[in-house]
């Protein structure tokens, strides 16, 4: 009897069910996707065709729809707890700590400025 009341205790747990419905909403955004997918590439075939190259900022969209179908094929195949778009944190432990060693670089070098300046002035 108290294997069955543990399993009914997992099963409702509402944490599962509301990955549940990010996974059907997903998937359904995959499918979407998908559709525009075929009409860029369409698109960049005839920029292709018409001006043998293709056109840049087609080609940066579609790096953001890859991008997508990974995160969210990462998601919906449990590779990840990790939403994808636009529930995913894009800033990185590495970009945050980087910019901050920018800030600090940028406000020693203003201080040297500063410093040299006010000795110029004297």
């Amino acid at each position: 009897m108290n294997k069955i009341e543990i399993d009914k205790d997992e099963i409702l747990k509402s944490s599962k069910w509301v990955r549940f419905i990010f996974m059907v909403l997903y998937a359904f955004a995959i499918n979407f996707a998908l559709t525009i997918c075929i009409g860029l590439a369409f698109i960049q075939f005839l920029f292709v065709l018409f001006t043998s190259k293709p056109n840049s900022s087609i080609s940066s969209f579609n790096d953001n729809i890859i991008e997508f179908f990974n995160d969210s094929l990462g998601f919906l195949l449990f590779n990840t707890e990790q939403k994808p778009f636009p529930f995913k944190n894009d800033i990185s432990d590495e970009e945050v700590i980087e910019a901050e060693v920018d800030e600090v670089e940028q406000a020693k070098s203003d201080e040297t400025s500063d410093e040299t300046s006010e000795e110029s002035k004297s």
